[in-house]
């Protein structure tokens, strides 16, 4: 059986400029500091989620890494591809 991690629930205020303070204990854990850009993701559900931009990142390289082979580097790939185009011209 997979233990299921809970999450960390804080409740908050809208005040009347539509601004919502993120508790200390969140900021602290998750590197947030004053200045920082986050991501607020509306979904269709109604739920509000507030993403460090960092962890949106790290979320699209995860998703890109994903897609890549494993053990094979694209740019290793696009290098030897371009030897070869050269070599091939360098024969014309």
């Amino acid at each position: 059986m997979m233990a299921r991690k809970s999450a960390m629930r804080y409740t908050s205020k809208v005040d009347s400029a539509g601004r919502v303070v993120i508790p200390a204990a969140i900021r602290d854990k998750f590197g947030v500091k004053p200045g920082d850009t986050v991501t607020i993701t509306a979904a269709p559900s109604g739920r509000i989620t507030v993403e460090p931009r960092l962890a949106v990142l790290k979320e699209a390289q995860d998703y890109f890494r994903g897609l890549a082979p494993e053990r094979e580097l694209w740019s290793e790939e696009l290098i030897a591809e371009r030897r070869r185009e050269a070599d091939r011209e360098a024969e014309d």
